[in-house]
């Protein structure tokens, strides 16, 4: 089933009409300068983590619920969007689609409708990041778009200027765990010139129904790319919980 398509280019111009009419490029130019990041890091190990992605083409963060991982990648890539320097064009959240040890069955809608839920993270804690209005405007321009694992074949992260020089996309893909190893390679493959990905994912929350001494394909990602230059690892444990110091105690009993 495709997904339904919208006119892109109807959408891209009706966002600009209502920021006085000004082109994409100079749009563009002016939320580098202009958009506001607004909440700071909430510990040491955070700052650590936004720097290794910067650092880096590929960074893998696991670790416990609550510590930020989703909340860093996304507050770091809103951060390389503004910087000139960084040379990143865009930014292209990804998830695989698995359902929580159980199906809650068919959702209502078409399949944007349907997609759209596991995307909702992603956006809510972008709403913490940036104003409404930025984040509007990112959305309906495609600056920031989101894709499903299952619809990146044929894909290339990353684009060219009216010149033809490189451009990167800053590519976050969440809940890494639920991806089987050929799922992976086929995400990490991807990777174009100049873009970075921050691979995210708790290893012991794979909803996968794996083989025995199967591994997911995140957990074989960071056994095989250990000691390439270029590739990023870090890892939070519940003492690194920001989201209620009360999970820190609730997580370790799952221990």
């Amino acid at each position: 089933m495709a997904r339904t398509k919208t006119n892109k280019n109807q959408v891209r111009q009706n966002a600009l009409n209502d920021i006085d009419d000004m082109e994409t490029d100079q749009m563009r130019e002016l939320l580098k300068l202009n958009y506001k990041i607004k909440p700071k890091f909430k510990s040491k190990k955070q700052k650590e983590l936004s720097d290794l992605i910067k650092d880096n083409r590929i960074t893998f963060v696991t670790g416990a619920p609550g510590t930020g991982k989703s909340f860093i990648a996304l507050k770091t890539g809103l951060e390389l969007l503004k910087e000139k320097s960084a040379n990143i064009g865009d930014m292209l959240l990804t998830t695989p689609v698995v359902e929580i040890s159980r199906s809650i069955g068919s959702l209502p809608g078409d399949l944007d409708t349907k997609i759209s839920q596991y995307f909702q993270h992603f956006y809510d804690n972008m709403s913490k990041i940036i104003d409404s209005k930025t984040l509007k405007f990112l959305k309906e321009t495609e600056i920031i778009n989101d894709k499903i694992v299952n619809f990146i074949r044929g894909s290339t992260f990353g684009k060219t200027d009216d010149v033809g020089n490189s451009v990167g996309t800053y590519c976050v893909l969440d809940e890494g765990q639920n991806l089987y190893i050929s799922e992976m390679k086929a995400y990490i493959s991807r990777l174009g010139e100049g873009s970075k990905m921050v691979i995210l994912g708790d290893i012991e929350q794979c909803d996968l129904k794996l083989r025995k001494n199967e591994k997911n394909g995140l957990q074989d990602a960071i056994e095989r790319f250990k000691n390439i230059e270029g590739i990023g690892f870090f890892h939070f444990d519940e003492d690194d919980i920001v989201r209620d110091p009360f999970l820190i105690e609730i997580m370790k009993r799952y221990e």
